[in-house]
Protein backbone atom coordinates (compact mmCIF):
# COMPACT_ATOMS: atom_id res chain seq x y z
CA UNK A 1 0.00 0.00 0.00
CA UNK A 2 1.38 3.35 -0.99
CA UNK A 3 1.73 6.17 1.49
CA UNK A 4 -0.16 9.29 0.48
CA UNK A 5 2.08 12.30 0.32
CA UNK A 6 1.26 15.92 -0.24
CA UNK A 7 2.84 17.47 -3.28
CA UNK A 8 2.83 21.11 -4.22
CA UNK A 9 0.90 20.27 -7.39
CA UNK A 10 -2.26 19.33 -5.49
CA UNK A 11 -5.00 21.95 -5.08
CA UNK A 12 -5.39 21.66 -1.31
CA UNK A 13 -3.34 20.27 1.54
CA UNK A 14 -4.58 17.05 3.12
CA UNK A 15 -7.36 17.46 5.66
CA UNK A 16 -6.28 17.53 9.28
CA UNK A 17 -9.76 16.66 10.55
CA UNK A 18 -11.31 13.35 9.54
CA UNK A 19 -14.61 13.08 7.72
CA UNK A 20 -16.12 11.36 10.74
CA UNK A 21 -15.18 14.31 12.95
CA UNK A 22 -16.78 16.70 10.44
CA UNK A 23 -19.95 14.61 10.50
CA UNK A 24 -20.02 14.56 14.31
CA UNK A 25 -19.63 18.36 14.40
CA UNK A 26 -22.37 18.81 11.81
CA UNK A 27 -24.68 16.49 13.79
CA UNK A 28 -24.01 18.41 17.01
CA UNK A 29 -24.87 21.70 15.27
CA UNK A 30 -28.04 20.11 13.87
CA UNK A 31 -29.09 19.02 17.35
CA UNK A 32 -28.39 22.54 18.62
CA UNK A 33 -30.62 23.94 15.87
CA UNK A 34 -33.41 21.51 16.85
CA UNK A 35 -33.04 22.49 20.51
CA UNK A 36 -33.28 26.21 19.67
CA UNK A 37 -36.28 25.60 17.41
CA UNK A 38 -38.10 23.85 20.27
CA UNK A 39 -37.71 26.81 22.66
CA UNK A 40 -40.74 28.85 23.63
CA UNK A 41 -41.34 32.29 22.13
CA UNK A 42 -39.98 34.27 25.07
CA UNK A 43 -36.80 32.21 25.32
CA UNK A 44 -36.29 32.35 21.55
CA UNK A 45 -36.55 36.15 21.56
CA UNK A 46 -33.90 36.41 24.28
CA UNK A 47 -31.24 34.68 22.16
CA UNK A 48 -28.65 36.73 20.27
CA UNK A 49 -27.71 34.98 17.04
CA UNK A 50 -24.40 35.57 15.20
CA UNK A 51 -26.35 36.48 12.06
CA UNK A 52 -29.92 37.62 11.41
CA UNK A 53 -30.32 35.03 8.63
CA UNK A 54 -30.10 32.25 11.25
CA UNK A 55 -32.92 33.84 13.27
CA UNK A 56 -35.07 34.21 10.14
CA UNK A 57 -34.45 30.61 9.07
CA UNK A 58 -35.37 29.39 12.57
CA UNK A 59 -38.57 31.45 12.51
CA UNK A 60 -39.51 29.71 9.27
CA UNK A 61 -38.70 26.31 10.81
CA UNK A 62 -40.85 27.11 13.86
CA UNK A 63 -43.82 27.86 11.61
CA UNK A 64 -43.68 24.47 9.85
CA UNK A 65 -45.55 21.33 10.95
CA UNK A 66 -43.87 19.12 13.51
CA UNK A 67 -42.16 15.99 12.12
CA UNK A 68 -42.58 17.09 8.51
CA UNK A 69 -39.98 16.81 5.76
CA UNK A 70 -40.17 20.57 5.25
CA UNK A 71 -39.16 21.17 8.86
CA UNK A 72 -36.35 18.61 8.62
CA UNK A 73 -34.95 20.28 5.50
CA UNK A 74 -35.30 23.73 7.02
CA UNK A 75 -33.41 22.62 10.14
CA UNK A 76 -30.67 21.22 7.90
CA UNK A 77 -30.47 24.64 6.24
CA UNK A 78 -30.30 26.34 9.66
CA UNK A 79 -27.47 24.01 10.67
CA UNK A 80 -25.65 24.84 7.42
CA UNK A 81 -25.93 28.54 8.21
CA UNK A 82 -24.79 27.98 11.80
CA UNK A 83 -21.66 26.07 10.72
CA UNK A 84 -20.28 29.28 9.25
CA UNK A 85 -20.06 31.00 12.65
CA UNK A 86 -18.50 30.50 16.05
CA UNK A 87 -21.35 29.23 18.22
CA UNK A 88 -19.64 29.34 21.62
CA UNK A 89 -21.50 32.48 22.74
CA UNK A 90 -24.84 31.07 21.55
CA UNK A 91 -24.18 27.85 23.48
CA UNK A 92 -23.33 29.87 26.60
CA UNK A 93 -26.62 31.77 26.26
CA UNK A 94 -28.56 28.52 25.97
CA UNK A 95 -26.78 26.99 28.96
CA UNK A 96 -27.53 30.04 31.09
CA UNK A 97 -31.24 29.98 30.17
CA UNK A 98 -32.33 26.68 31.61
CA UNK A 99 -32.12 25.86 35.28
CA UNK A 100 -31.58 22.15 35.62
CA UNK A 101 -31.72 20.39 38.97
CA UNK A 102 -27.90 20.14 38.84
CA UNK A 103 -27.47 23.89 38.29
CA UNK A 104 -30.32 24.97 40.58
CA UNK A 105 -31.23 22.33 43.17
CA UNK A 106 -34.32 24.27 44.27
CA UNK A 107 -35.80 24.30 40.74
CA UNK A 108 -37.48 20.90 41.16
CA UNK A 109 -38.89 21.87 44.55
CA UNK A 110 -40.25 25.10 43.03
CA UNK A 111 -41.89 23.18 40.18
CA UNK A 112 -43.54 20.83 42.64
CA UNK A 113 -44.73 23.82 44.68
CA UNK A 114 -46.23 25.38 41.57
CA UNK A 115 -48.01 22.15 40.58
CA UNK A 116 -49.31 21.70 44.12
CA UNK A 117 -50.71 25.25 44.10
CA UNK A 118 -52.35 24.72 40.71
CA UNK A 119 -53.93 21.38 41.61
CA UNK A 120 -54.29 21.81 45.37
CA UNK A 121 -56.87 24.55 45.69
CA UNK A 122 -57.45 26.83 48.64
CA UNK A 123 -55.83 24.55 51.21
CA UNK A 124 -52.43 24.67 49.51
CA UNK A 125 -52.78 28.41 48.88
CA UNK A 126 -53.46 29.00 52.59
CA UNK A 127 -50.46 26.87 53.50
CA UNK A 128 -48.20 28.94 51.23
CA UNK A 129 -49.56 32.31 52.40
CA UNK A 130 -49.05 31.27 56.02
CA UNK A 131 -45.40 30.79 55.10
CA UNK A 132 -45.09 34.34 53.68
CA UNK A 133 -47.66 36.64 55.32
CA UNK A 134 -47.16 39.74 53.17
CA UNK A 135 -47.51 38.03 49.79
CA UNK A 136 -50.14 39.44 47.43
CA UNK A 137 -52.83 36.79 47.84
CA UNK A 138 -55.06 38.16 45.06
CA UNK A 139 -52.24 38.20 42.52
CA UNK A 140 -51.26 34.68 43.52
CA UNK A 141 -54.86 33.48 43.22
CA UNK A 142 -55.15 35.07 39.76
CA UNK A 143 -51.91 33.45 38.57
CA UNK A 144 -53.06 30.07 39.86
CA UNK A 145 -56.42 30.43 38.14
CA UNK A 146 -54.79 31.30 34.78
CA UNK A 147 -52.32 28.41 35.11
CA UNK A 148 -55.20 26.03 35.90
CA UNK A 149 -57.07 27.20 32.78
CA UNK A 150 -53.90 26.67 30.75
CA UNK A 151 -53.53 23.17 32.12
CA UNK A 152 -57.03 22.28 30.88
CA UNK A 153 -56.37 23.67 27.38
CA UNK A 154 -54.34 21.92 24.69
CA UNK A 155 -51.83 24.73 24.21
CA UNK A 156 -48.17 23.63 24.07
CA UNK A 157 -46.99 26.88 25.68
CA UNK A 158 -47.73 27.62 29.32
CA UNK A 159 -46.93 31.30 29.92
CA UNK A 160 -49.22 31.59 32.96
CA UNK A 161 -47.53 28.62 34.64
CA UNK A 162 -44.16 30.24 33.90
CA UNK A 163 -45.39 33.54 35.35
CA UNK A 164 -46.57 31.72 38.48
CA UNK A 165 -43.17 30.01 38.80
CA UNK A 166 -41.36 33.36 38.51
CA UNK A 167 -43.67 35.00 41.02
CA UNK A 168 -43.19 32.17 43.55
CA UNK A 169 -39.44 32.28 43.08
CA UNK A 170 -39.35 36.05 43.59
CA UNK A 171 -41.56 35.88 46.69
CA UNK A 172 -39.51 33.12 48.30
CA UNK A 173 -36.28 34.99 47.54
CA UNK A 174 -37.69 38.27 48.87
CA UNK A 175 -38.84 36.61 52.11
CA UNK A 176 -35.65 34.55 52.41
CA UNK A 177 -37.65 31.38 52.96
CA UNK A 178 -36.97 27.86 51.71
CA UNK A 179 -39.74 25.76 50.18
CA UNK A 180 -40.96 23.46 52.98
CA UNK A 181 -41.04 19.72 52.38
CA UNK A 182 -44.83 19.63 52.77
CA UNK A 183 -45.20 21.91 49.72
CA UNK A 184 -42.17 20.70 47.77
CA UNK A 185 -43.25 17.08 47.37
CA UNK A 186 -45.77 16.17 44.70
CA UNK A 187 -49.15 15.51 46.22
CA UNK A 188 -51.44 15.37 43.22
Amino acid sequence: MAVQEHFEGFDAPPELISRSAHKRDAQAIRKLAEKIEAFGDLTFKKLNFPDESIREALIVARSLRKNSDEKRRQLQYVAKLMRQYDLSELKNQINSLGATPKADPTAMRMENLRENLILGGTETLNEFTSLIYDTDRNKLRTLIKKAKEELNSDLPERPAARALFKYLKAELKRAGVEVPDTLATKRF
